[in-house]
């Protein structure tokens, strides 16, 4: 399902507050979504947004409040390499059927559907950890 009225791509009109140098967008990995009337009405009680430079280039990832204290990890709301690829594979199911209801757009950014991309992900993000 590809709804009309929500992007989870968004490019910033004004300067970050995260402590990523050079962030520029985000692309939103997780939330929560209930699909009604065809639509997806999202609630970001619990998120997992994606940040990334002005071409592209990924810099690490913010979780929410909600998703921090179930961690209770001490990792904090942003996170980048290894400890962002770990969270990022707890959550990979959950991202996954969150990704699926924005297919059309993930294709549009990495130019393949949100389900093999995540397989993709999931296989390199494992090697990259080894």
């Amino acid at each position: 399902m590809q709804d009309t009225t929500q992007s989870i791509i968004r490019k910033y009109q004004r300067q970050s507050r995260s402590p990523f140098e050079g962030d520029d967008s985000t692309i939103l990995l997780l939330a929560n979504a209930t699909v009604k009337a065809n639509e997806v009405e999202l609630d970001y009680q619990r998120y997992i947004y994606l940040h990334r430079d002005e071409v592209g280039r990924w810099l690490g990832i913010s979780i929410s409040k909600s998703i921090e204290d179930s961690l209770d990890d001490g990792g904090g709301k942003y996170r980048q390499g290894a400890e962002a690829l770990l969270l990022l594979l707890s959550y990979n199911q959950e991202i996954s059927n969150f990704l699926r209801l924005f297919s059309d757009e993930v294709e549009s950014i990495f130019g393949i559907d949100a389900e093999t991309w995540m397989i993709a992900c999931k296989a390199r993000w494992r090697k990259i950890l080894k």
